[in-house]
C-alpha cells in the first residue's frame, strides 16, 4: 500500500515480543524512506523527461516561423507584388505562434516553481473557494455556484498553489461552456478524514479515450493549449497531501473533477 504504516506500540519492555515490536517499526521505517526515495527519483524522472518534451514544443515552430520571417524579408527586398498583404498575414500567424509559446513557458515555469519554499498555512476552504469563485460570476451566459453545508473547512496547504489549482479546474470547466453557456458547480463536503471538492460543468464532458491521458504532461485538447493546465493541478494537489481524479457529472451530465484535502 502507498499508505504510511503506522508504529506499533508495546510498553512491556525488551521481551520477545517487544524486540519484534522494535524490528517491525524499525522496517516501516526503512520502507517509508525507500518509498520517499523512489517517489523522488521517479519525481526527478518525469521532470527531466517534461522539459525535454517541453524544449520539444517551443523548438519545433522556431524553424517554420524564422523560413517565413526569412520569406517575407526577400518579398519586401524585391518589391514583390502583394509582399505587404503577406506580411500582414504572417504577422498575425507568427503573434498567435508567440502567444502560445509563451504561455507554453510560463507554464513550465511556474511547474518548475512547485518544489519551491512556500510554507504550509492553515486556511478555510468554504472561505478560499468562495473568494476565488466570486472572480468567475461576470458571464451572464454561464452560472457559477458554490454547494456546501459547512461553515468551515480548515486545511493546512500551501494556499497560493492551492488557489492556482482550482482557478485552473473552474477556468477548464468555464471554456467548456463558452459556446453554449451553462452551469459550473463546485462543491465541497466531509468524507472521513478529508474534504471532497468536486468541479462539475453541464459541459459535454471528456471524451472516453482521452480520460486516461488528462493528467499527463503535454496532453490537450485545446487549440493553443500547453497541455500543462491538469498536470501542475494534480502535482499542486499531491504535493499538498490530496489527490484528484475525474468522473462524469451524476448531477450536471459533464465533466466532474474530484479532489479530496486531508482535514486540518
Amino acid at each position: 500500500s502507498s499508505k504510511k504504516k503506522e508504529h506499533l506500540v508495546y510498553k512491556e519492555g525488551k521481551d520477545e515480543i517487544g524486540l519484534l515490536v522494535s524490528a517491525y517499526n524499525r522496517m516501516v521505517d526503512e520502507l517509508d524512506e525507500s518509498t520517499r526515495r523512489l517517489a523522488r527519483s521517479e519525481r526527478e524522472s518525469a521532470w527531466k523527461e517534461m522539459a525535454r518534451q517541453i524544449a520539444h514544443e517551443i523548438k519545433n515552430p522556431l524553424t517554420p516561423m524564422q523560413l517565413s520571417i526569412q520569406h517575407v524579408q526577400r518579398l519586401k527586398k524585391d518589391n514583390a507584388p502583394g509582399w505587404q498583404d503577406a506580411f500582414d498575414k504572417l504577422s498575425r500567424s507568427l503573434l498567435e505562434q508567440i502567444e502560445i509559446l509563451s504561455r507554453t513557458a510560463s507554464d513550465f515555469s511556474t511547474l518548475s516553481k512547485l518544489l519551491s519554499d512556500e510554507q504550509a498555512s492553515r486556511e478555510d476552504l468554504v472561505t478560499l473557494l468562495g473568494q476565488e469563485m466570486d472572480l468567475f460570476k461576470g458571464d451572464e451566459n454561464i452560472s457559477v455556484e458554490l454547494l456546501t453545508s459547512l461553515q468551515t473547512a480548515p486545511v493546512l496547504i500551501r494556499k497560493q498553489q492551492i488557489i492556482r489549482a482550482f482557478v485552473n479546474l473552474i477556468t477548464n470547466a468555464m471554456q467548456a461552456l463558452e459556446k453554449t453557456g451553462g452551469r459550473v458547480q463546485v462543491s465541497l463536503e466531509g468524507e472521513g478524514k478529508s474534504y471532497r471538492i468536486s468541479v462539475e460543468d453541464t459541459g459535454s464532458g471528456v471524451k472516453e479515450e482521452f480520460v486516461d491521458k488528462l493528467f499527463s504532461p503535454n496532453f490537450t485538447t485545446k487549440v493553443g493549449g500547453s497541455g500543462l493546465g491538469l498536470a501542475i493541478c494534480k502535482d499542486i494537489i499531491e504535493q499538498n497531501g490530496g489527490s484528484i481524479s475525474y468522473e462524469r457529472s451524476q448531477r450536471l451530465g459533464g465533466a466532474s473533477f474530484v479532489v479530496h484535502l486531508p482535514m486540518a
